[in-house]
């Protein structure tokens, strides 16, 4: 991976852009807990969340819907989180993905999705790898 023999760069700018995806990405990633987490901030009954937000998977478990324009259901209209304090694993560990973090060319691609990858400071070692194990399920 290559943070273990080179720096990167990483600068969250809000933009919103990793809340995007495209049409054909049907979900985000989520465990049971972090559905219930959501929707205990949302004050929401289970029923009303499942409906409004939740997609399943056979392979994968639950999901947050991603709509037909691949946007997360629960952007506001400014690309804004709104539930960014219980946001699930998957926006928490973002960029910091095995996949995005497998070589440079893999990266460098990703920053043409979000404009915060390779700006700002150098990202300890250290953070990357806790990142990492988080990011696991």
């Amino acid at each position: 991976m290559i943070h273990q023999k080179n720096s990167i760069r990483f600068n969250c700018t809000g933009c919103g852009q990793c809340c995007l995806g495209h049409p054909d990405e049907h979900f985000i990633e989520l465990t049971d807990e972090e559905a219930e987490k959501i929707r205990i901030y949302l004050g929401m009954d289970k029923r009303a969340f499942k409906r409004s937000y939740l997609v399943r998977d056979k392979y994968i478990g639950a999901g947050l819907k991603i709509n037909s324009h691949g946007r997360c259901e629960l952007l506001d209209e400014d690309n804004r989180c709104t539930i960014y304090p219980v946001r699930p694993r998957q926006c928490i560990t973002y960029p910091y993905w095995p996949e995005l973090l497998e070589s440079r060319a893999v990266w460098d691609a990703e920053a043409g999705r979000c404009e915060g990858i390779n700006q700002g400071g150098v990202i300890a070692t250290d953070y990357i790898e806790k990142q990492l194990a988080l990011y696991k399920p």
